[in-house]
């Protein structure tokens, strides 16, 4: 490890001595170097230490992007050769507003890198927006590299097929009688049918592709009646219906359902008006016989069409609403209230595999930016995984419109719960009689980094009963724990007091208002009650709660313990969980 880090800033050092990406001299070393993120990638894939593993992997991924923005800046600002009635084919020229712009980008990303700050992402985006409207070739070029790198999804779930199964109604089962017709003929008797919902992952690289699959199993006693004979029959059918459902760009679509059947049939009794003379009764009963003999299986096949078009109708009748309401509650309660803040979400990439349905995700709107660092991987063994990067918050944040408003604890409380369509829940004990006024620049900032989730609010000024305390600046760590099925956020260690107006005093009536704002005791559910809290989950335990370079993953997964195994000795306790390593 320690000679691909200093080969790499050797390497980094050469691109850095040349005069910028208009300097031809530079295309060399940035062959090199990117040379040195493959070399990266594949160390990192060899460490075993997965802390170790991970920053190299990080390093890496940073000169990755570096290296991507370079070369097209570069290519940019290389000289052009120009031609026309005053200069020859050979004649070299570039554009002085073009390298211009790429420095100025250039420069506006490294100090974002640096300090990933509001004001640092809106000079970075208008960098952008500025240089790709220049009609120069290869402006746009750089701009939309920038875009991969620093505009890349900052939301990501992924959902096993397991876990959308569980999710599905159980089986059910219904008696009653039946009336139907048969090769024209009146069937009526009794019939029991047992039916369970599956899901099939259909894998697409472009969208989220699944077949609903409902199984079912038919049993009947029936009478079938024609003239003066009537056939007692017990049926056994089974069914199988395929509901195609498909999420992409453009929503929600379903295709119509199609399905498949088998029957079989025995004729178990046969009674006509002439069972009580002996010769002629034995006669009828025969005829009767040899007839359902021969039109046994046209009768079979009819019988199968008229169960899988039943089962269709009921299928289509009793899935697309319920997908529907389901996918418009979604809407209301998420997509809408981020698109009223102007977050512009925007569904990046949708992928289905043979087991997983993944989607990623941008949260950033005008002036803003997106995930730029290596994301914690899932665990292996994941039902649900989701990975949120603080841009998506932030991003947020910063569209409550905070920045130099004057609110109380419970206006702040329900502005925040307004904003996101949600119902408002407030603690007892907040402080109800305290004002605070947010600063006009970052008033609140979140970061995830080092295992933590660290909370910034700056304040101009905050009053409680003719008390006032000015230029304030308030820091609260939490640290994502497991706790069942549910990831909670606890407070680690106490709320610190800075700025101007704190000069080191240390100030009870203050912190006491912040502890309460902040309690120990109150820990942040960041799972849905009603998701943790459902009984089909019961077995379902979180597995993963990280907080690393910018991003909070968490995941729930069935434990080891609660699988089947095979008659034998008893397993061993499992082993520690080591910790993830993060990817792009």
């Amino acid at each position: 490890m320690g000679t691909w880090s200093v080969a790499t800033l050797r390497r980094v050092g050469a691109v850095l001595a040349t005069a910028g990406p208009a300097d031809p001299g530079a295309a060399a070393p940035l062959v090199t170097l990117g040379e040195d993120v493959d070399a990266g990638m594949a160390l990192a894939d060899r460490i075993a230490d997965p802390r170790i593993a991970s920053d190299v992997r990080r390093a890496a991924l940073a000169v990755g992007r570096r290296v991507a923005v370079w070369r097209a800046a570069a290519a940019a600002c290389a000289p052009r050769a120009a031609s026309g009635p005053d200069r020859g084919p050979d004649t070299a020229g570039t554009s002085e507003p073009t390298t211009a712009a790429t420095v100025r980008l250039l420069d506006t990303l490294e100090r974002f890198e640096a300090a990933p700050t509001a004001a640092a992402a809106t000079r970075v985006h208008g960098a952008m927006t500025a240089l790709d409207a220049m009609a120069e070739p290869g402006a746009a070029d750089v701009a939309r590299t920038v875009g991969d790198h620093y505009l890349a999804p900052n939301v990501r779930v992924a959902v096993h097929q397991a876990f959308m199964e569980r999710l599905l109604p159980e089986t059910t089962v219904r008696s009653g009688p039946m009336r139907e017709f048969v090769l024209g003929r009146p069937v009526r008797g009794t019939q029991q049918v047992e039916q369970s919902t599956g899901v099939r992952f259909v894998p697409d690289p472009d969208e989220i592709r699944l077949e609903l699959l409902v199984d079912g199993a038919v049993s009947s006693r029936t009478v079938t009646e024609s003239g003066p004979v009537a056939l007692h029959s017990r049926a056994n059918a089974r069914f199988t219906i395929r509901k195609p459902l498909t999420i992409s760009a453009d929503g929600l679509a379903f295709g119509l359902a199609v399905g498949t059947a088998s029957n079989r049939s025995r004729l178990a009794d046969v009674r006509t008006d002439f069972d009580s003379l002996p010769i002629m009764g034995s006669l009828m009963r025969s005829i009767a016989r040899n007839q359902h003999d021969e039109h046994y299986a046209e009768a079979t096949r009819e019988v199968n069409t008229k169960i899988v078009n039943r089962a269709c109708r009921e299928v289509d009748a009793a899935t697309e609403p319920t997908f529907r309401a389901l996918a418009e509650r979604v809407r209301a309660r998420g997509w809408e209230p981020l698109v009223r803040l102007g977050l512009e979400p925007t569904a990046v990439a949708l992928e289905t595999t043979a087991d997983t349905a993944t989607a990623r995700v941008r949260l950033a709107g005008s002036g803003q930016l997106a995930a730029h660092t290596p994301r914690p991987r899932a665990p292996a063994d994941a039902l649900l995984s989701v990975q949120l990067h603080e841009s998506s918050v932030n991003n947020a944040c910063d569209r409550f419109g905070f920045a130099g408003r004057r609110l109380t604890v419970a206006e702040l409380v329900r502005t925040v719960c307004e904003r996101l369509n949600v119902p408002p829940r407030l603690p007892d004990d907040l402080p109800a009689e305290v004002q605070v006024a947010f600063a006009a620049e970052e008033p609140l900032r979140i970061e995830c980094q080092d295992g933590l989730v660290h909370v910034r609010m700056t304040l101009d000024a905050i009053e409680s009963n003719r008390r006032a305390w000015y230029d304030i600046v308030v820091q609260v760590a939490y640290r994502p724990v497991l706790s069942g099925p549910q990831v909670l956020l606890e407070r680690e260690g106490p709320v610190r007091l800075s700025g101007a107006g704190q000069q080191g005093r240390m100030e009870i009536a203050l912190r006491t208002i912040f502890g309460k704002l902040f309690a120990k005791e109150r820990p942040v559910p960041l799972l849905p009650a009603d998701l943790v809290g459902d009984r089909r989950l019961a077995d379902v335990r979180a597995v993963q709660a990280v907080s690393t370079d910018g991003w909070l993953a968490l995941a729930l997964a069935r434990p080891v313990q609660a699988a089947a195994t095979p008659a034998g000795p008893a397993p061993g306790p499992p082993a520690a969980p080591g910790r993830r390593v993060t990817r792009r």
